[in-house]
């Protein structure tokens, strides 16, 4: 049983020197080692009462009626704020069962004796204890939902933060040289992405690009992408700096190998998939290495749309992998779409298979710009998608 605390408070309604059933009451609680403390009136209950959880409050039935809707709804909340017991006269004794449905603790009989006084004590301090344990644990959880609503308000302003600076990071959208466009849309499932892009034509003849998707999503796979970011333009500019045409001409031969060294040495356990590319602007030759990026790359030629070959592991996984360089001669016009896994689920079909045909027939009349191609495979009308979802769109005389 919880001890309970300070003195038992009887709401006499009189308090007057002949009042007999205070008295009696007063006598009773003295009987039991219990000191006793009488107020007039359920206005001035509120300033005797030092706790509300372990302090008795003693109610005489004749002053506390409940026959009317409004009186029951008063004595229902007083239950609920205080530990309420009824000291019941002989003519009240049938409203027993309404007392208790309106939540007293328990009753005093008028004929009571010390052991069902006693009795009544206990009863009460147990259900102290459990209106102080219910009042830990809601004030436990009031600061725990507190606490968790700072994180989240700090979560999302590091994640708007974050959007802000991989939105800085990406490339200008669309990227024009001579007669060649490249442009690209990220809609991610989250503030952040997984998804990353970058591309730019370097030293007026090389089209440097790459298209990645890293593992998980949220922050984490977030700071990889900036990683990215920063180990391919490192890259690239030691490649402008030195006039290294040799080095641009056999891009992108050795740049996956270096990104899956690189992404093993942080630890991080995160892999990416990617397809990492060098166009020749004058010859038209494509240079591209695909690591585990799915869809395959897909090439648009009148009207015409089909999956370029490649294949890999995705990268920061194996440390002895390598990665082939595919080669092919791309056409005077065309279109070279790279789309992210996240386009599966705008598609209907339920096979790979299907749903692989279906994005070459939506594709192969809808290249010609980023604007008509996110249309066709529905892309500005999802909301809340299941994964990000990216493209990457590089036209000649589209």
């Amino acid at each position: 049983m919880s001890e309970l605390k300070g003195p038992v408070i009887i709401v006499d309604g009189k308090v007057d020197d002949n009042d007999d059933g205070l008295k009696t009451l007063q006598a009773d609680f003295d009987a039991v080692g219990v000191t006793s403390l009488a107020v007039p009136n359920l206005e001035s209950l509120a300033s005797a009462c030092d706790d509300a959880l372990s302090q008795l409050v003693v109610l005489r039935s004749e002053n506390t009626p409940i026959k009317t809707a409004k009186a029951a709804t008063k004595l229902r909340q007083l239950c609920k704020d205080y530990l309420i017991v009824i000291a019941l006269n002989d003519a009240d004794k049938s409203q027993v069962a309404d007392f208790f449905r309106l939540g007293v603790a328990d009753v005093l009989e008028p004929n009571r004796n010390i052991a069902a006084l006693k009795q009544t004590l206990i009863l009460v301090g147990d259900l102290s204890e459990a209106r102080q344990r219910v009042s830990e644990y809601s004030a436990q959880l009031e600061k725990t939902n507190h606490e968790l609503q700072e994180s989240l308000r700090l979560l999302k302003q590091d994640q708007l933060a974050g959007l802000e600076v991989q939105k800085s990071l990406m490339p200008e959208s669309p990227l024009a040289f001579g007669d060649y466009e490249i442009s690209h849309s990220i809609t991610p499932s989250l503030y952040l992405s997984g998804d990353f892009v970058g591309y730019n034509f370097v030293l007026d003849r090389y089209l440097l690009f790459y298209f990645a998707d890293v593992s998980g999503h949220g922050a984490s796979s977030a700071f990889v992408t900036v990683l990215l970011r920063f180990m391919i333009g490192r890259v690239i500019r030691r490649h402008m700096l030195e006039q290294d045409y040799v080095a641009l001409a056999q891009a992108p031969e050795g740049l996956v190998e270096h990104i899956n060294t690189q992404l093993l040495a942080t630890g991080l356990g995160k892999h990416l998939t990617i397809v990492a590319g060098s166009l020749d602007t004058e010859t038209r030759q494509l240079r591209y290495v695909v690591g585990a990026q799915q869809p395959q790359p897909i090439l648009i030629t009148d009207g015409q749309a089909k999956f370029l070959p490649g294949k890999g592991k995705p990268a920061g996984i194996f440390e002895d992998a390598s990665w082939v360089v595919e080669q092919t001669q791309l056409p005077d016009k065309f279109a070279l779409v790279l789309l992210s896994d996240g386009v599966y689920d705008l598609v209907p079909d339920k096979e790979i298979a299907d749903k692989e045909q279906t994005l070459l027939d939506y594709l192969s009349t809808n290249s010609g710009n980023i604007t008509k191609l996110k249309d066709s495979i529905f892309i500005d009308y999802i909301e809340d998608p299941r994964d990000d979802i990216s493209v990457l769109l590089l036209t000649r005389g589209m």
